[in-house]
């Protein structure tokens, strides 16, 4: 990189006390122009394996336990921030599970499971159904993070031994949802080389959730593989009947006073 003006006080807060990092904000001072050598530093660095992304993502399959309790007890620069981690994870989520048509597919199949799908729904019924899921692949990127808040009510409850205040659990489960979330978006693919794996997709995603979340508690919280189990169901499943419900709610509300046509 070719040397820039120098800097005398951090471009991000304008503090004046700076060297390789501005010691009131972090932010990195770059005294040199970006040449592809410098984007590719960049590159590097976003594929660090002892710190970043990759790093999180390894050790949240390793030992989610280590990851969750050195965040805590704030070691945190070796990850990164859950909200980051979750989103970015999300975004790649709502892309595959929409252009592999998997949510659609999900969706018939469980609808034919409990008997609302077509042929056993009035017109009514299904138009509303229509009009949630397009709010739902609106914000499906979204969608886990909105979920967090009542996962996190329902483990500080679970798992209320250990402790921990409401914004840990908030934490914990963010890097939870979001690895498992993870989990299904490296096995989408596998859609494309068996196709026949489309009916039983949700299926075995949902499976293979609730067996990391189970491993995740366990490896946290130390307890009995049966606690952990128990746990898992509490809090994903009690956590998404719970969103369900709300929102349910505000759009049961949002008809009645807009007297939104069903």
């Amino acid at each position: 990189m070719s040397d820039l003006p120098k800097l005398i006080q951090c471009p991000n807060c304008s503090s004046a006390a700076i060297d390789n990092y501005c010691s009131n904000c972090g932010q990195k001072i770059y005294q040199k122009h970006f040449t592809l050598k410098g984007f590719l530093a960049v590159v590097g660095n976003a594929l660090n394996m002892e710190r970043g992304f990759i790093y999180t993502l390894v050790w949240l399959f390793r030992n989610p336990g280590k990851v969750v309790d050195d965040y805590l007890r704030g070691k945190t620069k070796p990850y990164i921030n859950p909200l980051n981690y979750i989103l970015v994870i999300c975004g790649a989520y709502a892309f595959l599970m929409l252009s592999l048509n998997i949510y659609d597919t999900g969706v018939e199949t469980t609808s034919h499971f409990i008997g609302t799908d077509q042929q056993t729904s009035s017109p009514e019924a299904m138009e509303f159904q229509e009009k949630l899921t397009g709010i739902i692949k609106g914000y499906m990127n979204l969608l886990p993070v909105l979920m967090l808040p009542f996962a996190s009510l329902i483990s500080k409850w679970c798992f209320r031994r250990k402790k921990l205040y409401y914004g840990e659990h908030l934490i914990l489960n963010t890097y939870i949802f979001a690895q498992s979330i993870l989990i299904t978006v490296i096995l989408a693919p596998f859609i494309f080389i068996i196709p026949a794996l489309l009916p039983s997709f949700t299926s075995v995603s949902f499976c293979i959730t609730l067996f990391y979340f189970t491993y995740a508690f366990h490896s946290y919280f130390k307890r009995s593989i049966f606690s952990a189990v128990a746990g898992t169901l509490a809090v994903y499943i009690g956590g998404i009947i719970s969103f369900v419900l709300l929102v349910s709610i505000i759009l049961t509300i949002i008809v009645l006073i807009t007297k939104w046509p069903l």
